[in-house]
């Protein structure tokens, strides 16, 4: 996780993990949880910095403090002011807006980011547990023990999901897409369609059995307030550790069966499949060009191109995109360069985000956004946080998505975004 705190302990757990901290998540206390290595953050949180949307402009409030800046100018003066990480998330129309790209109307009230600055942690990999603490005094373990639960069981959880849209609309808008791209309106378009349902039983619950199905490499449970987000995201959007910067793109999907034979076919066909390779051609070739805006010139460089990866449902073809950061270079303008996310836009970015303003059902929110944490220093991790759930009582929303080409086979996309719900759906 890369993350360095000032003081660092052992801890011994006084139940199994992650059962033991369900009273802190319900409480609402945020977790980063990687869950493919299971390495966890469950922070103590401590000021919260929010933008929201008041009909013409965003409105940032830290400690409910206005403060006159842009909402990335006001995370990056926050981040300053302060010597503590931050955990949270940010949505795709906020990073629209701060990108000068077009986005769907807003209703007043939208939360457009939530960021919440972290005292102390509970840190957990290899099975092994520690305090963290970026405050001049050492965490308290008594105080740690009094919030977690020797016991605690399990309860149960359920979710009935559909798309808001049938496949014969969503044929439509791919064909749409398509016809653009025949008349050079753009190369690539990622259209993406919610899917809504009704959570029975307790969220919390619900995130624990998603994580333990999903291992997400990059997964959360986020209180914001007016809603809670989950995500299961396989996909890293930003990563910086000094002057070094990368990302992760994810574009071409297979089905995963649990058959060796099955799936190493399905692989090899992924590899080869010209669709695919032809769509993630065009999004590494966008991420690149996003981070030489603010790289040094002639570093960046794909270490890592089109490689298949297996998820728990499903394999991607993913590249990795590095560069070295310019001298001075702020995290204001670092996310206007990346966000929002090649991956989840397409090609070129204004033209492509215009279309989408048009033809998608709503504003994805938090969805397709960035999600993770970002320390004093100026490095961060953020996830793209597709397979991500936004939660508000017993309403979820989930969204899925694909790239569209001319060589897309609309009935083909429509299936990969069932097949993207089983992330969540089990």
């Amino acid at each position: 996780m890369d993350l360095i705190p000032r003081h660092r302990m052992p801890f011994q757990l006084p139940g199994p993990w992650p059962a033991c901290a369900q009273g802190m998540l319900r409480e609402g206390f945020p977790w980063l949880h990687t869950g493919h290595t299971g390495e966890g953050l469950l922070a103590l949180p401590g000021p919260v910095l929010t933008s929201t949307w008041n009909g013409h402009a965003w409105t940032t409030l830290l400690e409910q403090v206005p403060l006159p800046l842009s909402p990335w100018g006001a995370l990056e003066s926050a981040l300053a002011a302060q010597s503590l990480p931050w955990v949270g998330a940010a949505t795709f129309e906020l990073a629209c807006d701060e990108a000068n790209l077009p986005r769907k109307p807003l209703d007043p009230g939208h939360l457009g980011q939530h960021w919440t600055a972290v005292r102390e942690a509970l840190h957990l990999k290899d099975g092994k547990a520690e305090l963290w603490s970026w405050t001049p005094d050492p965490p308290d373990p008594a105080a740690w023990r009094a919030r977690l639960a020797p016991v605690c069981t399990l309860g149960r959880a359920s979710l009935d999901l559909a798309p808001v849209w049938s496949e014969p609309g969503h044929r439509a808008a791919v064909e749409r897409i398509q016809e653009r791209i025949l008349e050079g309106g753009f190369y690539v378009a990622n259209l993406c369609v919610p899917f809504e349902g009704r959570l029975e039983g307790d969220p919390v619950t619900f995130a624990l059995s998603a994580f333990r199905r999903a291992r997400p490499p990059f997964g959360a449970l986020l209180d914001l307030g007016s809603l809670r987000l989950l995500s299961l995201s396989m996909e890293r959007l930003l990563a910086r550790r000094g002057d070094r910067l990368w990302s992760q793109p994810i574009k071409g999907s297979a089905p995963l069966s649990g058959d060796p034979e099955r799936d190493w076919a399905a692989a090899e066909a992924l590899a080869a499949d010209p669709k695919e390779r032809a769509e993630h051609t065009m999004i590494l070739d966008l991420v690149r060009n996003d981070l030489g805006r603010v790289a040094r010139p002639g570093s960046v460089r794909v270490v890592r191109p089109m490689a298949v990866e297996p998820y728990p449902t499903v394999q991607h073809l993913v590249s990795t995109v590095e560069a070295t950061a310019r001298p001075g270079l702020g995290l204001a303008d670092l996310l206007r360069a990346v966000l929002p996310g090649g991956s989840v836009t397409g090609a070129p970015k204004h033209a492509v985000c215009g279309h989408l303003a048009q033809a998608e059902a709503g504003p994805r929110g938090f969805y397709c956004g960035a999600i993770g944490w970002i320390s004093p220093g100026g490095d961060l991790d953020l996830a793209l946080p597709i397979r991500t759930a936004q939660i508000q009582g017993d309403r979820l929303t989930y969204w899925a998505g694909g790239g569209i080409t001319r060589r897309s086979d609309p009935a083909r996309e429509w299936a990969e975004l069932h097949l993207k719900t089983r992330a969540i759906t089990g």
